[in-house]
């Protein structure tokens, strides 16, 4: 919402001329829609120099008496001229007074106008501000729209991420699992071996000291026989 433009006084003259012209009523209102932009207040002022020229442009036209109406009622038209005048006189004094009390509330009109022309123009000057902010709150709320986004996509991708490095500690878990077990089967199996190897290994140095001994027995036997 802008600014009032500004209007000159040739302007608001041709307007309320061109409104004469029409036939139509010339009042401020009317000349504001005719010109389509200005204020009361300059309208007004504008206004009234126009109807003050058209008010000096206007002649009246003097009553001409005709002399033998003149001098046949000229004492009944002096009677009635003085009466009349102290009448027109009463009637002046209360016009002055009604056009006095008329311009002041005129005044108060104008200045009540002007009043809320300049606090409308204070109210436009405010929209235009909160325009303005709401235009940056709705870049900053686009622009934080956008960045939740990359925020969401970066957080689905760690998701992802932490899903296949599960699935991977999983299965080294149970690789491992299986390792120890196959470690486990091969160190019992080594056990078996080992003890079935000491056993035999017993029994064959039994063997062996039942063998020594029975050598033992027959060298002696046998160098006895060749002592005889």
């Amino acid at each position: 919402m802008g600014r009032r433009g500004s209007i000159s006084e040739e302007q608001v003259f041709e307007a309320a001329d061109a409104l004469v012209a029409q036939g139509k009523e010339v009042t401020p209102t009317a000349l504001l829609s005719s010109l389509g932009s200005g204020s009361f207040t300059t309208i007004y002022k504008h206004l009234s120099a126009w109807e003050s020229s058209r008010a000096s442009a206007v002649t009246d036209r003097a009553a001409v008496i005709p002399e033998a109406v003149l001098s046949a009622f000229g004492a009944a038209w002096r009677a009635a001229t003085a009466e009349a005048g102290k009448e027109v006189l009463a009637v002046k004094e209360q016009a002055a007074e009604d056009v006095a009390a008329a311009r002041t509330q005129f005044q108060e009109a104008l200045q009540t106008i002007e009043r809320l022309e300049t606090e409308s123009e204070a109210d436009a000057t405010r929209l235009e501000s909160l325009s303005a902010k709401v235009a940056e709150l709705e870049k900053s709320l686009h622009q934080s729209e956008n960045e939740r986004a990359a925020l969401k996509a970066t957080c689905e991708q760690l998701q992802h991420q932490v899903k296949s490095q599960e699935s991977d500690l999983a299965r080294v878990h149970k690789e491992s699992e299986s390792e120890r077990k196959r470690h486990q089967e091969e160190l019992a199996e080594a056990r078996k071996d080992k003890d079935a190897a000491i056993k035999e290994s017993a029994e064959l140095r039994g063997k062996a000291n039942t063998l020594e001994a029975q050598n033992k027995d027959l060298l002696t036997r046998l160098s006895e026989r060749g002592d005889k």
